[in-house]
C-alpha cells in the first residue's frame, strides 16, 4: 500500500497518497504485533492447516478492501470485498467503472489502480506457496498428480526444504516480471502501463487500468507479448525453473504441458474458423488466439468483444475453457488439465471394464501411474467443482440475471478467469449484478482459488453453533 502511495505520488494528483500510507503502516503495526504475540507450535495439525490458509486468503482480501472503501473509489462494502477478492484470487472481474471525464480508463486513481494490479501479482505470489509449502503437507489432495508431473524424488519441492523452493520459485517469478516488464517496454508501452500489466499478465491475473483491456493499445507487438507471457504463466513454474536451469526435458516429457499446448491450438483454430465467416485473416487469428490463450491461462485479457462480435459456436468453446484451467503448479486458476487427463484415463478403463470384467488396468497420466486413491480423490474435487458451479449459477439466477449471465458468471469465478458472457462480458462489469449474487461471485472465486477442500475443512473449525458439530461428522473430523 505504501508502495501504491509512492506511485499516487508520481503519477496521480488526488490525496490518495495520504489514505493509502495511513492504512499500510495501520496494516503493518496490526501485522506485526499480531505476528509478535503468535505462538507457532512444532506440529500443527492437518485440520489447522486448512483454517489456516482459509482464514488467511478472506483476512488478506478483507485488509486489501480497505483503500477502496477509504479513497471513496467504491462505497459499498460488497463492491470493495470484490474487488479485493478479484484481485488476490487473480480473476480479474471488476466492480469498477470509466470514469466520466476519460471513458478510457477507469475511475480510480493511479494509486489505487496500482494497488488493484499489485493484489493480483502478491496473489500469485501466493498461489506459489500454496503448491510448495501447504498442499504437500496436508495430505498431498489432489495436487499429488503434480508431483507426478514433476520428476524427481522432492515433486513439488526442487529442494527438500519448503523455505528454499519457495525462494527459487519466488525467483523465476520475480524474474519472469522484470523481462515482461522489459518486453512491454520495448513494444510500446509507458512505464506505468508496462509494471501494472507485468503484475496482472504473470499473475494470469488481467486487471488492466484500462476500460478496453488490452484493445486500448491498438498494437499487434503488445498483443503477441501477452500471448507469449500468458501461456507461459500457465506453465508449472516448478518446470520454468528446471527450464532455466538448463533442463528442459521435464518440461518437454510432460504429457500435461503437451496437452496444454494441444488445447490452446486446437481451441484457436476452432474458435478462429468459427468466430465470424466475414474475418478469417491475420489479425483474425491473432485475436482468437489471444482470447483462448487468455481465457485458458485464466488471465481474462480481452481485444475483442466476443460476446457481440462472435458467433455462439466460438463463444461455447470459451465457456469450456473457462473452468479448466491450465497447468497445475502455474499461476492460472480452474481445475487444471492434469486432474482432467486422470479423470479421462480413469473414465476410459471403467468403459473397458464393462466389457472386461476381470481387467486390470492402471490408470495412467503419460508414463505415469496414478493411485486409485488418488484417483479417486481428484474424481471428488471436480465434482465438488461442479456442484459450485450448478449451485453458483443456480443462486445469481434466483436474483434476476438471465440464464447465460448467472452460468457463465459461475464458471468464470470458479475458474477464476475474469470475463464471462452475455451481461458479464469482457465488455461489461459485474457492477450490474445484486449484493448478493457479487457475494456468490465472491465465494465462487475463493472456492476456486484454495480449490475447495480447504474451505470446506475449515467450517470444522469455525465456532459458529451448530454449524462446527455438523462439519465434523460430515467430514469425521475430531476437534
Amino acid at each position: 500500500m505504501v508502495v501504491a502511495a509512492l506511485v499516487e505520488l508520481i503519477y496521480g494528483s488526488s490525496s490518495d497518497w495520504r489514505v493509502l500510507t495511513v492504512i499500510g503502516l495501520v496494516v503493518v503495526t496490526l501485522g506485526y504485533s499480531l505476528r509478535l504475540l503468535t505462538e507457532v507450535p512444532d506440529r500443527i495439525p492437518r485440520l489447522d492447516i486448512f483454517f489456516a490458509v482459509t482464514s488467511a486468503w478472506v483476512a488478506m482480501s478483507v485488509v486489501g478492501a480497505m483503500p477502496y472503501l477509504a479513497t471513496g473509489t467504491l462505497v459499498s462494502v460488497e463492491d470493495a470485498l470484490f474487488e479485493s477478492v478479484s484481485g488476490f484470487t487473480t480473476t480479474g472481474a471488476t466492480v469498477l467503472q470509466a470514469a466520466e471525464d476519460d471513458p478510457t480508463t477507469f475511475a480510480a486513481s493511479s494509486g489505487i489502480l496500482f494497488w488493484r494490479s499489485m493484489t493480483q501479482w502478491l496473489g500469485g505470489m501466493g498461489v506459489i506457496v500454496l503448491v510448495v509449502a501447504v498442499l504437500p503437507s496436508a495430505g498431498n489432495w489432489g495436487m499429488s498428480l503434480f508431483q507426478a508431473e514433476a520428476p524427481g524424488p522432492t515433486g513439488e519441492r526442487i529442494t527438500p526444504k519448503v523455505r528454499s523452493t519457495a525462494r527459487h520459485l519466488w525467483g523465476v517469478y520475480a524474474a519472469f516480471t522484470v523481462v515482461v516488464i522489459v518486453a512491454f517496454l520495448i513494444a510500446g508501452m509507458g512505464l506505468y502501463d508496462a509494471v501494472t500489466h507485468a503484475f496482472t499478465t504473470v499473475s494470469t491475473g488481467g486487471f488492466s487500468r484500462h476500460t478496453l483491456s488490452i484493445a486500448h493499445f491498438e498494437s499487434a507487438a503488445i498483443e503477441w507479448v501477452i500471448i507469449v507471457a500468458m501461456f507461459t504463466a500457465g506453465t508449472s513454474f516448478v518446470l520454468l525453473y528446471r527450464l532455466f536451469r538448463g533442463r528442459p526435458g521435464p518440461l518437454l516429457r510432460s504429457v500435461e504441458f503437451r496437452t496444454y499446448v494441444a488445447v490452446v491450438a486446437l481451441a484457436s483454430i476452432i474458435t478462429f474458423l468459427s468466430a465470424s465467416p466475414d474475418g478469417r485473416g491475420f489479425d483474425e487469428f491473432r485475436s482468437a488466439m489471444f482470447t483462448v490463450v487468455s481465457i485458458t491461462s485464466t488471465t481474462g485479457y480481452g481485444t475483442v468483444d466476443f460476446v457481440a462480435d462472435w458467433s455462439p459456436a466460438a463463444q461455447s468453446v470459451l465457456l469450456i475453457l473457462m473452468p479448466l484451467g491450465a497447468m497445475a503448479g502455474s499461476t492460472s486458476g480452474g481445475v487444471k488439465l492434469v486432474r482432467v487427463l486422470a479423470v479421462a484415463s480413469l473414465a476410459h478403463r471403467e468403459t473397458l471394464s464393462q466389457i472386461h470384467e476381470n481387467m486390470v488396468r492402471p490408470i495412467r497420466v503419460g508414463g505415469t501411474v496414478v493411485s486409485d486413491r488418488v484417483a479417486s480423490k481428484v474424481a471428488g474435487f471436480l465434482i465438488l467443482v461442479l456442484a459450485a458451479f450448478g449451485g453458483g449459477g443456480l443462486l445469481i439466477a434466483l436474483t434476476g440475471e438471465d440464464l447465460l449471465t448467472a452460468f457463465s458468471a459461475s464458471a468464470t469465478m470458479i475458474g477464476n478467469v475474469g470475463p464471462g458472457l452475455a451481461d458479464v462480458g469482457p465488455r461489461s462489469d459485474f457492477s450490474g449484478l445484486s449484493a448478493f449474487a457479487k457475494l456468490v461471485c465472491i465465494a465462487n472465486m475463493i472456492l476456486g482459488r484454495l480449490e475447495i477442500y480447504p474451505i470446506l475443512l475449515a467450517l470444522a473449525k469455525i465456532p459458529v453453533p451448530g454449524l462446527r458439530p455438523l462439519m465434523a461428522r460430515t467430514f469425521r473430523v475430531a476437534d
